[in-house]
């Protein structure tokens, strides 16, 4: 319901808009604006006039003069005014439509978070009196000022009859402009903000939720990409927050400086982190050297207008600078996204979805700021919907970005493995694999050479996994790999078949007691604790022991016969010797 709502004011605020740009000519140099109560409150453009104040120093006193007051004139398609920094003074004259509203509160609303300062004067009856006090607030005020507490400039006033009565304001701003006042009934004007803040609360908590999710991302990957993405969210809320009035609002309602100079830094903050994301995420510097330049130059300008400006030096053009930079960014990074698009780099196609629904939103406040079209109060709100859109998708993109990188990762993984494998190497402990102790055995039963094959497995190597994780599992058969080696010639090899599973070739034909001995010992490494992430992991050691040529005259034969007496160790009760030897299962 509240969302129809707002649609529906929207229309009316829409159409009320264009009726006033379409009108040629003022309602009348002294007409009135007849007060009523509506809904969506009354627009009153077609009966203000305006005069700008080129010496900034007018009072009200000087402006009520009647050389002054003939300045007072209704502009040509008034919402049409381009920004400029100047001082405007703007006088309206009001009349109660029903006398019976005179004990009723009202609300001038100028829509504008920005203005450094705007006065507000009258009501002024038929004899000059003025019924209430002057009004001082603005970006320059604490929040206290503020006489409606509202984030736009709003004046609350009330009309004791039917008479005439006069008020004028005065607006000084970077951003100056004819703005599209309107009365509304107080009551009325606090109801209907409440679909706006929804609103702003929505795309506050998703730009919020997108800098939480950016920050975990930096943590894990520590990749510059993901800062970029960090703190373009972060100025993209604080950019919004600004636009919104929020900023002097909540965080710095008693120190209005401060709002000024996120008001200030936001924007281009977050057009530069935006760059620098973009640049990062399609790789310009590898798919389009000469493109990644140009973003560079971009980069760098905006972050000496950026000082410029926040040295005081022409704010208006920062923002235009902004502006313009976010609009030939677009065309810059779209043509780099093309370029990857061909390489078949597919997180640029989400980058592009990103950055045209950025340049639809931008395109709707920059022609109204630069005074193509007219202004209107769902242009910000455009802006506003796109952008988090924008960043929405630009998480998309990196996503995809991620998933990209982990695929080729595991190609690459597959394919050293391979090499690994045709090199007899275990990537993981670096002892031989299956391959490399078939290559070793397989030479020695060709010369007829004496050896023995030792076939061990771990116990309790599972529950380690199961517990701590497979990388703990990892770094016990590393380990258990490096024990092994301790206790063997340079001429043995240790080889892993998979998993927990290990052999280790002894060449040679050493004494039966020999090789009991080297196989406790091996057991005894294997039992001590293995430290990871501050905790001791044990695991047990059982060997099979088979001897070339007396137990096999094959590699398979060799295998079968230490593996069916490593299980026979297993089987044995507990405090049993931790190795068997298959040529005495034969015997028993």
């Amino acid at each position: 319901m509240r969302s129809a709502a707002a649609l529906a004011r929207g229309l009316v605020w829409a159409a009320m808009a264009l009726a006033a740009t379409a009108q040629a000519q003022p309602a009348g140099r002294d007409a009135p604006a007849p007060v009523a109560q509506h809904a969506g409150g009354m627009l009153v453009v077609p009966f203000m006039g305006m005069f700008e104040d080129k010496t900034r120093q007018m009072t009200i006193e000087a402006v009520r003069q009647p050389e002054n007051e003939a300045q007072f004139a209704y502009p040509e398609n008034p919402l049409r005014g381009a920004e400029s920094d100047r001082v405007l003074w703007f006088r309206l004259r009001l009349q109660l439509a029903d006398p019976a509203d005179a004990l009723r509160e009202w609300l001038l609303l100028v829509p504008t978070v920005s203005t450094h300062e705007l006065r507000f004067y009258g009501p002024y009856d038929a004899q000059g009196k003025a019924l209430a006090e002057p009004v001082v607030t603005g970006m320059r005020h604490p929040w206290s000022t503020r006489p409606a507490g509202s984030e736009q400039m709003a004046w609350r006033f009330k009309l004791p009859d039917a008479g005439v009565y006069t008020v004028y304001f005065r607006v000084e701003s970077t951003f100056a402009r004819f703005y599209a006042a309107s009365v509304w009934d107080l009551a009325d004007y606090l109801q209907a903000t409440q679909d706006k803040r929804m609103f702003d609360g929505v795309c506050y908590g998703l730009l919020l939720g997108l800098v939480v999710f950016s920050t975990v991302m930096l943590l894990v990957f520590r990749e510059s990409i993901y800062a970029w993405y960090l703190v373009s969210c972060a100025g993209a809320l604080l950019a919004l927050a600004g636009f919104n009035g929020h900023t002097l609002r909540y965080p710095f309602a008693h120190w209005p400086e401060a709002a000024g100079f996120f008001y200030s830094v936001a924007p281009p903050l977050w057009a530069i982190s935006k760059l620098m994301f973009g640049r990062s995420l399609l790789r310009l510097s590898h798919f389009a050297p000469r493109l990644d330049k140009v973003v560079l130059a971009m980069v760098a300008a905006l972050a000496l207008a950026t000082v410029y400006g926040l040295l005081g030096s022409h704010p208006l053009w920062l923002f235009r600078l902004v502006q313009a930079s976010v609009m030939a960014s677009t065309v810059v990074l779209t043509a780099g996204a093309v370029m990857a698009m061909r390489r078949r780099y597919w997180p640029a196609v989400l980058y592009s979805a990103g950055v045209t629904l950025l340049l639809i939103g931008i395109c709707a406040i920059v022609v109204a700021s630069w005074g193509w079209v007219a202004w209107t109060p769902q242009q910000m709100d455009m802006t506003q919907t796109v952008l988090v859109a924008e960043s929405i998708v630009f998480a998309a993109a990196m996503a995809s970005r991620v998933r990209l990188l982990r695929n080729s990762e595991e190609a690459l993984t597959v394919r050293t493995q391979e090499l690994v494998e045709a090199l007899g190497t275990d990537a993981l402990t670096g002892a031989a694999n299956r391959a490399g102790l078939a290559s070793r055995a397989g030479a020695a039963i060709q010369e007829s050479r004496p050896f023995a094959l030792l076939l061990l497995d771990l116990d309790g190597f599972k529950g380690v996994n199961d517990t701590h994780g497979h990388a703990a599992g990892d770094v016990v058969l590393a380990t258990m790999v490096q024990r092994l080696r301790a206790q063997l010639r340079a001429e043995d090899m240790v080889a892993r078949l998979g998993g927990d599973e290990f052999a280790v070739l002894i060449a040679g034909a050493p004494p039966r007691d020999v090789i009991a001995a080297m196989a406790r010992r091996m057991a005894a490494s294997a039992a001590e604790p293995v430290m990871f992430e501050g905790r001791a992991l044990t695991v047990g050691m059982s060997l099979g022991i088979a001897s070339h040529p007396v137990d096999g005259v094959t590699l398979a034969d060799l295998l079968r016969a230490a593996d069916s007496a490593m299980y026979a160790c297993k089987r044995r009760p507990a405090g049993g010797e931790c190795y068997a030897f298959a040529s005495e299962l034969r015997v028993g």
